[in-house]
């Protein structure tokens, strides 16, 4: 009976021990199993900055290569510039009053902000020539030069009547080309009229030229045209066409294009007018003023800012709140239209 127990516990540590040797190897070939993968993850992380150290004392060797040097005399297509100017309302006052003092006019303010217009787009078309020769510069007169007083309103505001402001904006429209015409070979005046400067209370349409201040005005500087580089082309009708070598560009001062500040501005109503007008005849570009907002879209239409500024109409009617600007506009005789700039009026202090 004692053997049989004593065997029993025999079997008993015999089989703990053999648990415990077990248990040892089993936690031993994991420990294996573990070096193993950190072995093989360490050999490919060797390999990796092998291959980097490689790939970097392959770079080692590499020179700089530098381009040509530029010369000063500008290479590639010709441009034709196009300086786009209108909705000045030269007579017209802007009291900051009623628009919460973010914008002041007056017939010093506009002799200023053309000035500074001029200053800026000398010194764009200066730079622009220096990447592309620019053989042509267009300077489109897109009219509202002035206010006129077809409105009770713009009677209140005016500060000259309207065929003394028509001779103040005259003298600063030719002012403006002039100074274009002295430094460019050739020089191309386009125009349009304005909705403004009439002298009906009611538009006309066939006969908007007989009644308009700013046709008068466009004839009268032709006539007295003293640069043998500038060309007039005076639009009769809404539209005013130009070619410049195949790239058909459709002038008009806006108005047939309502937007009244709504939804997306002028575009949608200005990609309507458009698609109407490529049903009759396709335009490579739209360029017009009338809404007071620099804007443009690739391959469709450049919409003039204006010289005034924000105004207690475009306030009332929730326009965009936009600084004074013009617009300059590159198109490139290969590629078409390239750039459309604004060009802000108000210098800083």
């Amino acid at each position: 009976m004692a053997r049989k127990a004593v065997a029993e516990i025999e079997s008993a540590i015999s089989a703990e021990s053999q648990l415990q040797t077990d248990a040892e190897l089993a936690r031993l070939r994991a420990e294996v199993a573990s070096l193993k993968t950190r072995y093989k993850h360490a050999l490919a992380q060797i390999d990796r900055e092998r291959e980097r150290a490689d790939t970097v004392a392959g770079l080692a060797g590499i020179k700089s290569k530098r381009p040509p040097a530029r010369t000063t005399k500008a290479k590639g297509s010709p441009v034709t510039a196009i300086l786009v100017l209108s909705d000045w309302h030269v007579e017209e006052e802007v009291d900051p009053a009623t628009v919460a003092g973010r914008n002041a006019f007056d017939l010093n303010v506009a002799e200023a902000r053309v000035a500074e217009t001029m200053r800026r787009a000398l010194l764009l078309l200066e730079h622009e020539s220096k990447l592309a020769p620019i053989n042509h510069v267009v300077v489109a007169a897109l009219g509202d030069f002035i206010s006129g007083d077809i409105h009770d309103d713009t009677r209140d505001v005016a500060l000259l009547p309207p065929l003394a402001a028509t001779r103040f904006a005259g003298e600063l429209l030719g002012g403006c080309i002039d100074m274009v015409a002295d430094r460019f070979k050739s020089v191309t005046v386009a125009t349009c009229n304005g909705n403004h400067g009439r002298s009906t209370q009611k538009p006309r349409i066939a006969t908007d030229h007989e009644f308009s201040y700013e046709y008068s005005l466009y004839r009268t500087m032709e006539s007295a045209n003293r640069h043998k580089n500038v060309g007039w082309q005076i639009g009769v009708g809404y539209h005013n066409w130009l070619n410049l070598d195949g790239f058909k560009v459709r002038l008009h001062h806006g108005q047939a294009i309502r937007s009244n500040g709504g939804i997306g501005g002028v575009s949608i109503s200005a990609n309507k007018a458009i698609a109407q007008w490529n049903r009759m005849e396709k335009a490579d570009l739209d360029i017009f003023g009338h809404h007071h907002q620099f804007s443009w879209n690739y391959g469709r239409y450049v919409s003039n800012g204006s010289l005034i500024g924000w105004n207690a109409f475009a306030n009332f009617i929730r326009a965009e709140w936009q600084p004074a600007a013009q617009s300059l506009v590159l198109i490139d005789r290969d590629r078409g239209v390239t750039k459309a700039l604004p060009i802000f009026c108000e210098a800083k202090a």
